[in-house]
């Protein structure tokens, strides 16, 4: 149910029955990177290869937004998470915690 809910909600799982809103928009019809929502999840799904930065860069410079902008962004989301020591570190050299703080800040 739950997981299913929010699946939909970002476009993961086919809407049977229904419209589905985030905000005043209604978004069955829009692909996935056009509702601008984020998931983190259980498993944390961040890449081994690339650093913390480039993890939590990642989404952003997809995107096509500017460097300067993205590396605001993601300087801020590790201030607020405590990820600044750990910007040049690879998710294996992570704790779980840390890992997950990753996500959150990649989902921000």
């Amino acid at each position: 149910g739950k997981s299913t809910l929010l699946r939909m909600v970002a476009g993961l799982e086919t809407v049977s029955g229904g419209t589905i809103s985030i905000g005043d928009r209604v978004v069955n019809n829009l692909p996935p990177a056009k509702r601008d929502i984020a998931m983190v999840f259980q498993n944390y799904a961040l890449y081994p290869h690339k650093t913390v930065e480039q993890n939590m860069a990642f989404a952003l410079k997809l995107r096509g937004t500017d460097p300067a902008v993205v590396a605001e962004r993601v300087k801020r989301a590790a201030d607020i998470l405590d990820l600044a020591p750990y910007l040049k570190r690879y998710p294996r050299q992570l704790s779980g915690g840390q890992r997950q703080r990753v996500a959150m800040g990649r989902a921000i």
